[in-house]
């Protein structure tokens, strides 16, 4: 028998040796799949920010945090202790919002969370610093309208402050409204689309969320029917009992409203009180007070006009003003050809302080007359119509926004100027 211990010591230590190893092994490939998961799902979370219009996916609202527990609760208190300096208490008081905000609401903390994430907190900074431009105006009108200043964070529930930002239905603009919904608010035909011009779709915007509110009574329900439609919302309101509460939250409990829709309050209200809070929340996000304040330039719309009731080209005005081309076009983005309405009156904007150069300018410059517009067909070259009418290539391409060597679409609609 003591001949025979020794084999029988060195068979258990291997056998309890495999398992110990096995279970380490096992235990350290679970975390780092979970690790990896984790990892992959934050690359989808914020590939999905990185769009210009992000889609409202439930799952996709906040990024994945790690779960797992540490194995001794009493090591981790203890390097807790040691490593991390305790929390300073915030002594920064919170202001209160003008637009009413529930204590508690599972959405809203949801999108504060999602906000207060530093790669999300960088996205919202981005967003607000790249759109001073036209934020500093939106501010302005609604101080002089009356209207909530939580509404100067709506354009980044609806593109993120893009003035180009097309949705997959449609939707166009800083504040994405649809082709069907412009009038009467905006400019809509062949030369002319005021959604793409940043000062004119936000005095639509904020005229369209003032007639919801002088139609619902209840500034959240306005909101909320900017996005889903006041018939929709119509409709919605009428499925309420006479015991219902007749506000946003119970829409909401109820489920009468879109879900999208329920997203879109609670997703301005989480980034206005972000916005408005950010020394509260420990985050640095750019309000640009002080640019507001001494309001210069066309940060805050401080522009000369012109009107004008022919065809003028912005490329040939800039030129002859000697002015930055494209700059011209910045401030005119709605002549969506490059040139202003033939036949109705249009207002070109200036920067400040060039309204007599620019009516000099035009003085000089014969305004653009095209009497056709020509459909192409199969065989059509740019080459072969300047021919047939008389005019050269390149007068064409500038009427129509495109390149010498752009390949003609059989239905595409061509202005041919006259000479």
């Amino acid at each position: 028998m003591r001949k025979k211990l020794p084999a029988l010591l060195i068979v258990f230590s291997l056998l309890t040796g495999t398992f110990l190893y096995a279970q380490q092994d096992s235990d350290q490939t679970e975390n780092t799949g979970t690790q990896e998961f984790i990892d992959n799902s934050d690359e989808i979370i914020m590939d999905s920010i990185t769009e210009e219009l992000p889609e409202y996916v439930e799952e996709d609202l906040l990024p994945l945090e790690e779960t797992s527990e540490p194995e001794e609760a009493g090591e981790q208190e203890q390097v807790a202790e040691e490593d991390t300096p305790a929390e300073e208490e915030n002594t920064v008081p919170k202001k209160e919002l003008t637009l009413p905000m529930p204590e508690e609401n599972a959405q809203i903390d949801r999108f504060i969370k999602q906000y207060l994430d530093p790669k999300w907190t960088q996205v919202l900074y981005n967003a607000l610093e790249g759109a001073i431009d036209y934020r500093l105006y939106i501010r302005k009108a609604l101080a002089d309208a009356g209207l909530p200043p939580e509404l100067e964070y709506l354009p980044i529930v609806e593109s993120n402050y893009k003035t180009n930002a097309k949705s997959k239905s449609g939707a166009l603009g800083l504040w994405q409204f649809m082709a069907n919904s412009v009038w009467p608010f905006l400019t809509l035909n062949d030369y002319v689309d005021e959604r793409l011009d940043p000062w004119k779709e936000t005095d639509a915007a904020l005229k369209k969320l003032t007639e919801n509110y002088n139609t619902f009574g209840d500034w959240l329900i306005a909101i909320a029917a900017y996005n889903c439609g006041a018939g929709a919302m119509t409709r919605a309101i009428a499925k309420l009992s006479k015991d219902d509460t007749k506000d946003f939250w119970t829409l909401c409990q109820k489920n009468l409203i879109p879900a999208q829709t329920q997203a879109y309050v609670p997703k301005l209200l989480a980034i206005a009180d972000l916005c408005i809070n950010c020394e509260h929340y420990g985050i640095d996000l750019p309000l640009h007070e002080e640019e507001y304040e001494v309001l210069y330039n066309e940060k805050n719309a401080v522009f000369d006009y012109i009107t004008v009731d022919k065809a003028y080209s912005l490329a040939t005005l800039a030129q002859t003003m000697r002015i930055d081309t494209q700059e011209l076009k910045r401030l005119n983005p709605s002549f969506v050809l490059g040139f202003t309405h033939p036949s109705t009156k249009s207002q070109i904007r200036l920067p400040a302080g060039m309204q007599e150069i620019a009516q000099s300018a035009l003085e000089n410059m014969e305004p653009i007359d095209f009497p056709i517009k020509y459909t192409v067909v199969a065989g059509d070259s740019l080459w072969s119509i300047s021919r047939r009418y008389g005019c050269t290539v390149s007068q064409i391409c500038e009427l129509n926004g495109i390149k010498e060597n752009a390949i003609l679409k059989i239905g595409k609609i061509l202005y041919i100027p006259s000479k």
